[in-house]
Parts: structure tokens; sequence; C-alpha cells
């Protein structure tokens, strides 16, 4: 009978790991980086995709490929590798096993399961299979496989620096918006009722425009309050020279095209001149009936953006100068009083801190 992978405790195990050391040394972890130092990608992707199923559920069978798989302890591989292996790649490890958008439609990922018999090249790639169905066999608990992945992606952080090296001449951009970067994805990863998506949001374009010339004021609202006060148009809002410029709503929950319609209202009542609606990676929306309403808005010459969190961060950080951790956190703090946030994401916020070691530096 196949068992449940649950993706949210997924995604947390693995956001823990990648913050984690390794603190093993033996055959496993001597075979972890034969696998990742070897060229067969899928291969990586099965790894790591096993070792984090083994880790968030102790009775799943890190072999399998495919829930129908003819053995106890089956899931589905791909649709875990798919919503959190390969979006975590992309985020925070640089596209280091290979930056594949679906690695199990690859032909050595569609078999239920890894075994022996699984058609196969000769050589390296035999051994390799052979390798990862020990490795496997032997990691026995989900403690084990926790400890495990975190050794993954101690392999995977040397290969990117080594990466780093070859671009060290050419590339010369500040690594610290890196470092705001994966700070941001991390704080957004819980929400505290919509409480983290909307401070990084406000703190980003409350960074953003201390850089662009003119006056502005950036007022980012209470959480789920926006329009409760004549003077709030959207969940953050922008003034230039005083006057009300556009407005931005934040959604990291699943939302329709009614949803974007009563936002999208507030900021043309209020004679803006833009409107943002910025939603969270797991929020579900008819894509269709939203893209429908969005032309509607733009044909009464209101100019409006649609676009998933992640996407958004980058996109206003790649728009910033060189800016300093420090000028990130001062803006989080007046964001984050300006909310009037829970305590339980300031604990969170400096739970991050700690864990990235910002206050140290």
């Amino acid at each position: 009978m196949p068992v449940n992978i649950d993706h949210k405790k997924a995604e947390e195990i693995i956001l823990k790991a990648h913050r984690g050391t390794c603190s093993k040394s033996d055959e496993i972890t001597m075979g972890i980086k034969t696998v990742l130092c070897g060229t067969h990608k899928t291969y990586k992707y099965i790894l790591v995709n096993g070792i984090l199923a083994k880790a968030s559920n102790n009775d799943a069978n890190p072999i399998a490929l495919q829930a129908g798989a003819p053995l106890s302890g089956a899931f589905d591989a791909r649709s875990l590798c798919h919503k959190i292996l390969v979006p975590f790649e992309r985020d925070f490890l640089k596209n280091i096993l290979g930056g594949s958008n679906e690695p199990f439609l690859n032909k050595p990922a569609r078999f239920t399961h890894i075994s022996k018999d699984n058609a196969v090249r000769k050589g390296k790639d035999k051994e390799t299979l052979l390798l990862l169905i020990k490795m496997f066999s032997a990691i026995k608990t989900s403690e084990e496989a926790k400890e495990y992945l975190a050794c993954v992606f101690a392999v995977l952080q040397e290969q990117i620096k080594e990466a780093n090296k070859t671009f060290e001449s050419v590339c010369n951009y500040s690594p610290e918006l890196i470092e705001i970067y994966e700070f941001s994805l991390l704080f957004t990863s819980k929400s505290f009722e919509g409480e983290t998506s909307a401070i990084i949001v406000g703190s980003l374009e409350l960074l953003l425009h201390l850089y662009i010339e003119g006056s502005y004021t950036v007022k980012t609202h209470k959480v789920n309050q926006s329009g409760a006060s004549s003077k709030e148009v959207g969940d953050i809002d922008i003034y230039s020279d005083g006057e009300f410029y556009y407005s931005i709503e934040v959604k990291d929950k699943n939302f329709n095209e009614y949803d974007v319609e009563h936002a999208f209202n507030k900021v043309l009542h209020n004679h803006g001149k833009k409107a943002a609606f910025i939603y969270g990676t797991k929020a579900e929306f008819n894509e269709e009936a939203i893209f429908k309403k969005t032309k509607e808005f733009e044909k009464n010459g209101l100019f409006v953006l649609i676009q998933d969190i992640n996407s958004h961060i980058r996109n206003i950080l790649f728009r910033l100068p060189d800016c300093t951790k420090q000028d990130f956190i001062k803006s989080l703090i007046t964001t984050s009083e300006s909310v009037n946030c829970k305590e339980q994401t300031k604990e969170w916020m400096v739970q991050l801190f700690s864990e990235l070691q910002w206050e140290s530096k």
C-alpha cells in the first residue's frame, strides 16, 4: 500500500537540512559524494528525492519511484520532486543538480522503482544504480535520513562554491543581495496568517524607494485589514509627493478573480496609476479567469501586475543597487512595526537572524 509524503513537512525538513551540518562519515556519505560528483543528473535527483522522502515519512521506501511500485512504502516520487525539490534547487542551490524542471520524466526515473534489472548502460551508470539501491536499503529511519540529507547539502554547497570560482573574474555583484534573497525565501516559508509575505514585500518596496529619485512614502498596513481605514487601499500603499500612486495586494492563500477585482477596484476608486497582486507559491487560482479579469482593468487604463512572490522578490532585488543587510534589516523592522505583527512572527525573524549568523555581521 502506498504511503503519503506531506509536502509541507518535506519543505520544512529540506530547509532545516540545508541550514544544518553533516554529522556523518561512513560508506553512505561516501556514496552520496560519489553520486553527486558523478555525471548522471537523473540519479542525482533520485538520490536527494529518495532521502528527502524517507526523512519526511519513516514508512517511505526511497527505492520507489512511483506510488504503484510493487513494494512496501511506495510513494509518488515525481510529485515530491516536482513540487518540493525542483523549486528548492532553483531558489537555493543555483540549479547545481542540473536545473531540470521535470527530472522524473527522464528514462531512468520512469520505472516503478529502482532495481538492478532496470535497463541502464553498463559501466558507471550501472554502478551508480547499484550504489543507490545499496544506500537506500541501508537508511533505516527518518532520523538517519535527516542526518544524511544534511550531508547531501554539504556536498552540494562545496560544488556551488567551486562553480562560482569559474565566474569570479567576470561576475561582480553583491553577495549580500543573494543573502537577502535567501532570508526572504526562508522567512516566507512560514506564513503566520500572511504576515511574513506582506512584511517581505513591504520591506523590499520600502528599500527600493529609498533609491528612487523623488519623494515617495511606502505604507504597509496590518495584514488582512486593508481597506479597514479610509486611508488604506491595499496591503501596501505607495504615495508620490503625498498623493496616492499605487497599491500592492499580497495573498499567500488561494484566490479567485473576484479577489483581484476587489483589490484593483479600490485602486481605481482612489485614482491610482498602477496595481499589483502578489501571491504565495502555494496559492491556487484559475489562470484563465485571472487573465481575463486583468485584461478588463487594462482596458480601463490601469497598469497591473500579477506575480508569484518569489519572482517578485528576485525582480526587486535585481533592481536594487548594492545594499547592505543592515539596510534590509532596518526596513524589516520598520515594516514589522507598521503592521504590528504577531510575537511568533518576530520570533521567527530573530531565529533566522541567528541561524543565518546575521547577528555577528
